[in-house]
This record gives C-alpha cells, structure tokens and sequence, in this order.
C-alpha cells in the first residue's frame, strides 16, 4: 500500500495503486452471472466481530471450495456499524442520510403512496438490518454451496442472524447485447461512468463532455472515499478517521418489482393513442420513447426512427450521443428514463453540474421473464436489484431521485410529470412525447414498485479489518 495522509485528497493514481484494497463490484462490475443478497441482524458485538473475522478472508477471494468457485462482499448498516463497537464520535461523523437509512428518508425521496416502506419486504430499511453479504458465482449450486459455508460459520460464532434473501440472476448474460435482456425486454447494462485510475475500458459518451466535445473520465471521488472530485477534494462529509474511509464507499441496494403485463397493455394502448396503430413497430417506438433507448440498447438519440442493433453492438458508437439540438425532444422526449438519469448536454432549467449527480449501478434481474406475448401477470415476482454505488448518497442518489426522476421543472417540464418507469403513476399523470400525433400520455399505471432498500458503506479491506478490531 502506497503512503497515503489524511492532510490532501487522493488522485487518480493512488486510485490505480490501491484498487486491491477496494471491495469487487465497485469501480468494476463481478461478472458472475447468480447473485445472492443476505441480509443479516447483529444480536451480539463480540459475535458478530468474530464472525466477520471468519469472514473477511473471503471478501475479494475468487476462491473454489468443494468444486464451487464465488465471491462474498459486505457493507453495513449504520445501525449494523453501531452494534460493531464503533465509537460515538465515528458513528457520528458519517453524514446524515446514511445514518437516518433509506426507510427514515423515505418521504424525501419520493418513495410514497405503493412505494412507502410499509410494502417493503423482510424488514428491509428497518433497524433489524445491520449489514448485506452478496454472493456471487456462476451456477445455483455454487449459490447454495456458498450460503451454506455462511450459515455454517454463523452456528460456529452466533450472534448474527439471517433475516433476508434475494436472489438475482443476470438475464442478459445468456445471449449479449440485444437478446431478452431485462424484464421490459431492454438490454440491460448499456452505460457506466468510468473512473479515473480504475482498470475498466472507456468508451465515447459514459464520462464527462468537455467543451471542446471530447470525453473524460469522472474523478474517482465521485464514487470512491478519500480521493479528489469533480471540485477538486474530497467535498463530501467523510466519516472519521481517514483509515476508516479510505477506499470505502457508499452503495444504495433497491428492490424494484416490474409489472410487466401493465406495460405490455399499455404500449398497445399508447401506440394506438399516440399514433394510430398499435402494430409491433408502434409499439416499440412507445417503449422507446419511454425509456430513450431501443429495445437493442440503441438511443433514441442517434436512430429516432427505428432500432439500429448495429450501433447498440458498437460500443464507441451507442453512448457517443449529447442530445444537442434536440432541445425540444423530437428525437428523443425530454423526459425519458434515459435522459433523466443522464441529461448529457440537454439544457436544463435549474443550474447544476451533471458530473456531480453521476451513480455507477450494478443492475440485476431477479425472477423468470413473463412469457412472450402474455398481457395478463402469471403472480411471479420479478424485476430488478439495482445497486448505486456513489460518494454521496444525498448528492447523488436521492438528487437524482427527487430532482431527476420524481419532477420535470429542472427540465422545463411540468412540474408534476415524473419519470415514466419510475414514477408513481395513476390518474392525472403525463408523460411529453413531442412530434406525436397526439403529444401526451395520460394517466400512466406505476410499472416499477419498489419492494425495499438500504443505504450501505461498503469499508475497504483495511478498514473492514479495522472494524473488526475496533481501531475506530
């Protein structure tokens, strides 16, 4: 490990020198295919530290145990970190919507009505939860294989409790970009914004764009604790001391049920709305207006007309895109999904810097595609577990939740028009599509329901050992 001081913010290159010391799946993605999420209860400090003690040497070990190769990461709860040992004064130093938790911060970030706690599954976001173990590998036995290692070495220790599963698996492995993709038949992940220092390829389009139009790569403390960011420091509040958060990081998991027979009833009926006809091509120039991309992964800003799977399979051609000249969303409509959580270089109408409200999100699928063709629900839970990974939660994650995704002002919008997929839908609702024969969607039904989350910091390994040994 390099000589790193708590007086100046990292760069770049100790980024690069000290990737080893970073949980998996944070600058870059695990590319296991099945995914197990367990959610843990501490009931006793001592037991729990021995149990993470066990634990630890497995974390970033792509190991192979009775013929099962997987991985095991952990982040805590700050209730979870609370019941650890950590002092008062460390407890206290984390900034407050990690200590308030997402179910505590639930109103402000527009999570109401069918997404409100209430619905949430196995305690999730309650003060039960004190930590998420992930799993991953590459098969359902080496899921079980490894979950019985776990379970196992909590009998050893006692003192933690298992009180929620979920499972993923990734859906769009099976066949590459533009097969099945996710549950509303997208292919699904298309973008991430890469990292300075980190050892993952960059592709035109998923940085920052310079005024000269070129493309960087975001500082690494916009997702990594410790190192200098799109101001020039580490800006955000950073738990104390600096061993603590050196190479940490904060991750937002979310449980997020699609309906996809509801979105399928609706393309049909929006299509006819919007332009008379409800054939397949209608329809999927509907569901592209909503997401801003093709069912390929080809956006709607570089082919507005019809899918293109060649520029979806090129990876410097299908982000290389800035909406300039589409001020008024004929290509791609303004409020789209896609255009939300990225406006890129559209104009929007209450000033702030794009690169400040970036999230790496590690999506999963979890559950079995709706049949091809069905329109009605087979009662099956399916859809999505989205992991944010970022440096600032209220910055990032929740900014981009109430600003970007729960109103349309910042776009010049109306200011009740939510994000199509995201929003919590009903009577009343809208959605823009400009240069249709008729411009508007109306009441739009809620097609993604969230089933539950938690806000996590995610320590390094050092400091992972460090909490295990109460040093903070």
């Amino acid at each position: 490990m390099s000589t790193l001081t708590a007086s100046r913010s990292l760069t770049a290159a100790d980024l690069k020198a000290n990737l080893h010391d970073i949980q998996d799946n944070v600058v870059a993605p695990i590319l296991l295919r099945f995914g197990r999420h367990i959610f843990l209860k501490f009931t006793d400090g001592t037991k729990s530290r021995e149990w993470l003690q066990r634990m630890s040497h497995r974390v970033n070990a792509r190991q192979a145990e009775h013929g099962t190769g997987f991985t095991v990461n952990i982040g805590f709860t700050h209730q979870g970190l609370r019941v650890l040992g950590l002092t008062q004064r460390s407890l206290d130093s984390f900034p407050e919507a990690f200590r308030v938790g997402m179910q505590g911060r639930a109103r402000a970030v527009g999570d109401v009505g069918p997404h409100t706690p209430e619905h949430w599954e196995g305690g999730l976001g309650s003060s039960d939860i004190c930590a998420m173990a992930w799993l991953r590998t590459d098969s359902d036995e080496g899921r079980e294989e490894a979950t019985r290692i776990i379970r196992e070495e909590i009998e050893v220790t006692g003192g933690v409790e298992i009180r929620f599963i979920q499972d993923t698996k990734a859906l769009a492995h099976e066949n590459g970009i533009g097969s099945e993709g996710e549950h509303f038949g997208f292919a699904d992940p298309i973008s991430q914004p890469p990292i300075e220092g980190a050892d993952a390829p960059f592709y035109p389009g998923d940085g920052v764009l310079e005024k000269d139009g070129t493309w960087r790569a975001l500082k690494p403390g916009e997702f990594v604790l410790g190192y200098e960011d799109e101001i020039g420091s580490a800006g955000t509040q950073m738990p104390e001391p600096f061993e603590l958060r050196l190479n940490g990081t904060y991750m937002v998991f979310r449980k997020l049920y699609q309906d996809v027979a509801a979105f399928r009833r609706y393309l049909a009926t929006a299509a006819q709305s919007l332009y008379g006809s409800d054939d397949q091509h209608h329809r999927d120039l509907v569901a592209a207006k909503i997401m801003g991309r093709w069912p390929s992964g080809c956006p709607l800003d570089l082919s507005p007309e019809q899918d293109d799977p060649a520029i979806a399979a090129d990876p410097n051609r299908r982000n290389n895109f800035t909406y300039e000249g589409d001020d008024k969303g004929l290509r791609c409509p303004i409020g789209s999904h896609l255009r939300r959580s990225n406006p890129r270089a559209t104009p929007l109408k209450r000033a702030t810097a794009v690169r400040r409200h970036r999230l790496v999100r590690r999506g999963v699928e979890y559950g079995p595609h709706l049949e091809d063709g069905a329109l009605e629900d087979d009662g099956i839970d399916r859809g999505l577990v989205n992991l944010f990974i970022q440096a600032d939660i209220e910055r990032q994650f929740e900014f981009v939740q109430t600003e970007w995704m729960k109103g349309g002002e910042f776009l010049g919008l109306d200011p009740n028009e939510q994000d199509p997929i995201n929003g919590v839908g009903g009577e009343g609702t809208q959605f823009s599509v400009p240069g249709a024969k008729r411009p508007f969607l109306f009441d739009l039904p809620t097609f993604v329901v969230v089933k539950g989350g938690e806000y996590l910091f995610v320590p390094g390994l050092n400091a992972l050992k460090g909490i295990i040994e109460q040093k903070f």
